[in-house]
Parts: C-alpha cells; structure tokens; sequence
C-alpha cells in the first residue's frame, strides 16, 4: 500500500507517470524498495542530492534485475524496460541515481 511520505518523494518528484488524483494500490518495486530500506526523512534528505534533470541514463541489466523483475507493473509490460519509451518510474530514477551518487563519492 503507498504512504503519502513516500509517494510526495519518490512518485511527485520523480516519476513521469504520478497523477495527484490516482489512488492505485500497486507501485513499482523501486518505490517498494526504496520504502522498506529508508524512512521518509532519509528518503527526504537524499533526495535533496538527486538531480531533478531528465532521465538519460540507460537500462542497467543488474539493476533491472534487481528491482524490475519484482515490479507489479511487470504484468501489463513496462515501456521503458521493453526499450519503448522513456522515462522509467520514479522509484528505477531514485535508485539508479543513489547508486551513481554514492559510486562517485
């Protein structure tokens, strides 16, 4: 189930797809991932360190993987992990740059 802490964060920051009025009950698995691993204030100050700029990194293999591969949205496809379109959801945005923001530390 989304918390309103986490989905102001991760879906109204960085996610493309995130509509105000939408009560879905499913997110995707980076939204989950990243809710089980850090609480909103953490979530909130490394946030302040993501650019907020246009996704232009590519798919990475391990960390679809790793976070896609368990995403509820998996079901009806995903375009960006099909090679679709661009961009992929907030929760992939968040992560992937975490992980390029700690990697160039």
């Amino acid at each position: 189930m989304k918390e309103k802490s986490y989905t102001c964060i991760i879906c109204r920051e960085f996610c493309k797809f995130y509509k105000e009025e939408g009560k879905e009950e499913i997110h995707c698995a980076g939204y989950e991932l990243l809710r089980k691993n850090l609480t909103p204030d953490e979530l909130r100050l490394l946030s302040f360190y993501i650019p907020r700029i246009q996704f232009s990194e590519h798919l990475s293999d391990a960390l679809s993987e790793f976070v896609c591969s368990k995403c509820d949205f998996q079901m009806d496809g995903c375009d960006f992990r099909d090679g679709v379109a661009e961009p992929p959801c907030g929760g992939y945005i968040m992560i992937s740059r975490l992980l390029k923001l700690f990697k160039d530390m």
